[in-house]
This record gives structure tokens, sequence and C-alpha cells, in this order.
């Protein structure tokens, strides 16, 4: 079922390390004598979403933590939701709603960790068009089309209906219509032809918008301001039984999150070669260019309040059944995080990176 992760990341941890150049990354000497703890980690695709994973990868990091990562790639989000459910998987860093949708069907085994993206959601109009999205009073009367697992179509249809505004299928008289479509492509292109009015896509496509023939004219973020996207998921037994590997796992992704924060090119080649998509592209994707301001947040934080609040909508909405009787807080912990994250401050309390994400830590997770 599972396929080791491609060779040439560990080509990258050569060509990486050769970069280093003795910046200082968080590595402190004796990291490496640590009994060395095993993880199975899923990827899906070549998606570059968990920056901070696969750069520490690259230069080393989890090595030097003390933690042996096995990365496997699946080969859906069920099939890894499954497979961390029952402990065939140690963490996955995809999806939120497929974790939501296990639990809510009797999945007691599933722990949000850790952050990988949030708010990713673009909201697209043809350019003819000509549309003005800053209220919800500017979407009534329109068409969207979406894909279902899509976590900002989800936020957006609870925002519309807490204040009051009526969501349905196209014809259903409602006040906003949604229409499911399967891929971002058919989304884009039946916009652009004038099949729907708006589209809602993730993954940084706005980057693409003039080849596409559309605008972007909107970012759910601007409806809500925090909501999370992908997540790292483990299961309960290694949540219980091999914290500290977790965190050693974080402290490793941290480090490697850092990192690409202070050193643009150097990661950018990193996942040219894992991803290999155009490196301005991957550039518009984290970094932002002089035509692109990026929506998606790339972020390993928790962001309980908002993962909680986002749990509840799904079920406001109807997307997932039995929800509202779930005690969602027990469910998305922060200690791991929290931990890695203490524990890199206290290595170096001047490195600013580890105050900043420390307040927002603090800020979002009650």
């Amino acid at each position: 079922m599972w396929k080791k992760i491609l060779p040439a990341l560990l080509l990258l941890l050569v060509l990486a390390a050769c970069g280093t150049d003795g910046d200082t990354d968080g590595g402190t000497e004796g990291q490496t004598a640590q009994e060395p703890a095993t993880l199975q980690v899923g990827l899906l695709g070549t998606s570059i979403k968990p920056v901070g994973v696969l750069t520490a990868q690259a230069l080393g990091y989890f090595e030097e933590e003390g933690v042996a990562v096995e990365f496997q790639k699946v080969s859906s989000m069920n099939d890894a939701y499954l497979a961390v459910s029952t402990g065939d998987l140690d963490v996955y860093l995809f999806s939120s709603t497929a974790a939501a949708t296990f639990i809510s069907q009797g999945t007691t085994t599933l722990r949000v960790f850790g952050g990988t993206a949030g708010e990713g959601s673009e909201i697209m109009a043809a350019k003819d068009r000509d549309l003005t999205i800053s209220s919800a009073e500017d979407l009534v009367g329109l068409t969207i089309a979406c894909q279902m697992p899509e976590t900002g179509q989800m936020v957006l249809k609870d925002y519309l209906l807490r204040q009051g505004y009526t969501i349905g299928e196209p014809g259903s008289g409602a006040d906003v219509s949604f229409l499911y479509v399967n891929d971002s492509n058919t989304a884009i292109e039946g916009c652009r032809k004038g099949e729907y009015d708006l589209c809602i896509t993730n993954a940084s496509l706005g980057y693409y918008a003039d080849r596409y023939g559309v605008d972007v004219v909107a970012a759910v973020r601007d409806f809500v301001e925090t909501y999370p996207c992908c997540r790292q998921t483990c299961n309960l037994t290694t949540y219980e039984t091999n914290f500290d590997a977790l965190v050693r796992f974080e402290t490793a992704a941290l480090r490697g999150y850092a990192y690409s924060q202070e050193h643009p090119e150097e990661t950018l080649d990193i996942l040219e070669s894992y991803s290999g998509e155009d490196r301005d592209f991957l550039r518009g994707q984290i970094y932002g260019t002089a035509d692109y301001t990026p929506v998606m947040r790339l972020s390993l934080d928790p962001d309980k309040d908002a993962c909680v609040h986002f749990y509840e909508a799904m079920a406001n909405i109807g997307g997932i059944q039995n929800g509202e009787g779930i005690d969602w807080d027990q469910y998305v912990v922060t200690d791991v995080y929290q931990t890695a994250l203490e524990g890199l401050a206290q290595r170096e309390p001047d490195r600013a990176v580890w105050q900043e994400l420390t307040d927002y830590f603090q800020a979002h997770n009650s």
C-alpha cells in the first residue's frame, strides 16, 4: 500500500547540507546522542505545503534531533487517515476535513497536534465580470463553484449562515448558491466561461490568474480571518506512548520552518528539487512576488481555537453528521508543539522567530 518517499529527497540531504555555511539553525551538540525514535509519516503527492518538514528532512534536522522519520507516500487522504486511525501510520500532514469526518463517524484514535497550512482559499471571477466582493451582501444571488473537501468553502458557508443568509444548490432559491466540481481546473474554466459567477480554489492558483483569464476578487479570510487548511494529525497511541518522538519531530520541523523564513533561495532549491514545480510559482506560494501576494499561511501552529471552530462549522452546515455532540476540544492537542517551541526558545533565547511564534501560539490556543 505504501511507497517510500522519492529517492530525490535523500539527495537533497547532501546538496542542501553543503549550503548551510554554519548558519545558526537551532541545533545543539549532543542531539544525535539521543536514542533515535522512529515515526512513519505520510505525504501526499509533491505538495510543498509542509515546507518546514521538507526543509528539515533535506537539512538533516530530524537525525540531529534524534528521530528517524520514514516518509510514506499515500494514495488518498482517506487511506492516510484510515492508516493513522489504526496505527499503521504515525503522522499525516494534510487535510482538516478528513479528521473531522472520521471523528464524527466514531473514530476516537486521531489527535490533531500541529499545523501545515491555513487560510489558502482564493475567490475568483472571470476578468470581464468586474465583480467587487467586500461583504456577504455582495455574494447574494451568485453561484459559487468549489470542491467538497476544501475548507474555505465550508468556512464561508458557515459565515453566511451565521450572518442570516441562506445557502443551497443552484435553483434552490437560496441567497447564495454553491456547486461542487471535481477539481480546480474545472472550477476556473467554468467560471471563465460564465457557467457560474465565482469559484473558490486553493494551492495559490491565483498566481496564474492572468493565464487562466480570471481575477482574484477576494479571499475567504476576508470574511473569517483564521481557519485551518492542512493539519498534522497523529495516532492516539503515538501521542500517548511516543510523545517525545513527536516533540523531536516538531522541533526539527520548526527549525526547518525558521530556516525557510531566513534562507528563501536555499529553501526554493530544496522545494524545486522535491516538487518539480516552477521556481517562480514556488516563490509566489511561500514568499510572494511583486505581482502576487499569497493567501495561504504556512504554519506549524496547532491553531486550536480555529480548528475547533472549523469542526463546529462543518457540523453547522451539515458537512458532517452527529458533530454537535462531540467534544472537539479533546481532539486538538497543543502540548507537542508548545514543548518543542519552548525547547527551541530556551536554546536560542535571542532568536526573534521563536518569540514571534510564541506570541501567536498564546493568542490562538486557548
